[in-house]
């Protein structure tokens, strides 16, 4: 999927995970998204390939909305980990609905897909880390 740096104001995040991710923002606007997506090369470079909006699901209903937000009549993925399973659905956030936009990496699986098989994170060497999360 990639490397994502986020803005924490833009998402409403004012403390560390406790034991997740949350926050109180509902910004949708792409044309200034709240989450960059990288993809990682040997040399240490990074390429950005997509952007993300977030917002959880809480907050985005206590704001009145009934419904997902969508974005060019595409309804965003909701998010929320299932126990069951063995991998975190959620990746450490609050239940919440998210999109991504694959502008700057082509995507066999749609420009609004959740993953993108022609990015890969092979070449990422961990450097950052933030309570249990990489950065």
């Amino acid at each position: 999927m990639g490397i994502h740096f986020f803005r924490p104001d833009m998402l409403g995040i004012s403390a560390p995970p406790n034991p997740r991710v949350n926050g109180n923002g509902t910004h949708t606007d792409f044309n200034k998204p709240a989450i960059l997506i990288y993809e990682p090369h040997a040399d240490g470079s990074l390429q950005l390939v997509a952007v993300e909006n977030l917002v959880f699901r809480k907050s985005w209903h206590a704001a009145g909305n009934t419904k997902p937000p969508s974005f060019h009549g595409v309804e965003w993925d909701t998010m929320q980990d299932d126990p069951a399973t063995k991998i975190d659905e959620a990746h450490m956030f609050e239940p919440h609905y998210d999109r991504h936009v694959w502008l700057y990496r082509e995507n066999p699986s749609g420009i609004f897909a959740q993953f993108n098989p022609n990015v890969s994170c092979k070449a990422h060497k961990q450097t950052h880390q933030m309570a249990g999360m990489n950065m």
